[in-house]
């Protein structure tokens, strides 16, 4: 937690608004899984970890973070505890049992946590102060809520309106059910997006399965409902492949610069900001080399520029652009009555050349955004020659 503490500042200049922390308290011994235990295997919700620090270590981060003017979620894993939790040692009540009686899994796989019943009262009125304590108590500003589809959505929504009395707070769901977005929560997984990223470069699916994702969005989701965009995340990249070994080095890119314009909120999934090339194994200790990949840092800083200037990013409408470039060129435009932004990325391992047809905008002078270059547009079409993965 001191480490982290010192490198905040580092993350406020990528551009980073939101520091999402995996699960901060004790892991469970029992039925551990590998070396370290899994972090969602919690022993006490309201612990700190001691291999991470202590309270007062977590308490003077959120200070740091809120003293950069970022904010700080933490993630919340109700759905189970270790096996060897308060709860599981207080409140056996409070946990689903099979028909002999005995407390179960979730699942088989899940061997290392025990599945609490949301069926019960006292349970709910317990997750509900806990939650209630850390943003109260110790001052963050929300939660990741893991196997958020797991949990019933009335218990969601219930928690959501009781932190709320006590400050705003942002609740992000790794589920995506259109329901959450009702009331309880204010971004959902977009798992949409990561399984049609891998299928467009590959070339089973064209990237104009891309346009059709916002038009069933559109249709299944609240008005204004944000996704969480991402080209990997800690479960992806433990169990199939970081970017830069998925998509290459260079797609791995390319595939950042469509999170962060394509409508919804990108994550970066700590260490792809330095093109981190290993498997972070949820389960044992796995480093990162923090003195690589500057370019990637370089291109994730000025993705991060690119949001913050242009507002129309976060808010402004998408139109998909026709062109002649293939079904691996992907061209949109987000735009406010101020402000455009066109966007052209090539999600093929090979070059492409395109004529793509602009919408129709009052300056006809465009800049490219990472050369700085600008030129004149004649007409609503412009001609871009594109390296693999180019954009």
């Amino acid at each position: 937690l001191k480490a982290l503490e010192k490198r905040i500042p580092e993350l406020k200049q990528l551009g980073v608004t939101v520091v999402w922390l995996m699960p901060v308290h004790p892991v469970g011994e029992l039925n551990r899984k590998g070396v370290l235990g899994s972090p969602y295997a919690v022993q006490d919700y309201y612990g700190i970890n001691p291999e991470f620090g202590t309270l007062e270590d977590f308490k003077s981060l959120v200070k740091t973070v809120h003293g950069e003017g970022l904010r700080i979620i933490i993630d919340l894993v109700a759905n189970h505890t270790a096996w060897d939790s308060k709860l599981v040692e207080e409140h056996q009540e409070w946990f689903t049992k099979n028909e002999e009686g005995a407390i179960v899994s979730p699942n088989p796989d899940w061997s290392d946590v025990a599945d609490l019943d949301y069926n019960s009262h006292e349970l709910r009125k317990y997750m509900i102060e806990m939650m209630k304590y850390w943003v109260r108590d110790v001052g963050i500003d929300g939660y990741r809520c893991d196997v958020s589809e797991l949990v019933p959505t009335d218990f969601w929504d219930t928690a959501r309106g009781e932190l709320e009395k006590l400050k705003p707070v942002m609740m992000l769901s790794e589920g995506t059910f259109p329901e959450h977005h009702v009331k309880a929560f204010d971004v959902t997984y977009s798992w949409n997006m990561y399984d049609a990223l891998g299928k467009v470069v590959n070339g089973s699916t064209a990237a104009s399965v891309f346009d059709d994702m916002l038009k069933y969005e559109l249709l299944q989701f609240p008005k204004g409902s944000l996704r969480m965009r991402f080209n990997t995340n800690h479960d992806k990249n433990a169990w199939e492949a970081p970017a830069v070994e998925k998509y290459s080095p260079q797609g791995a890119k390319a595939t950042a610069v469509l999170m962060f314009t394509y409508p919804g909120v990108p994550l970066v999934y700590n260490g792809e900001e330095v093109g981190n090339n290993r498997k972070l194994n949820l389960f044992e200790k796995v480093g990162i080399d923090w003195r690589k990949g500057k370019d990637f840092r370089d291109l994730y800083t000025k993705l991060g520029v690119l949001r913050r200037e242009h507002e129309v990013l976060r808010v402004g409408t998408y139109m998909s652009l026709r062109h002649n470039g293939g079904p691996k060129l992907h061209a949109f435009a987000r735009q406010s009555a101020s402000d455009t932004v066109i966007v052209v990325v090539n999600l093929s391992r090979s070059p492409a050349k395109a004529e793509v047809q602009l919408p129709a905008v009052e300056n006809k002078k465009l800049a490219e955004f990472f050369s700085s270059k600008t030129f004149q547009v004649s007409g609503r079409i412009i001609e871009v020659s594109l390296p693999a993965f180019g954009y």
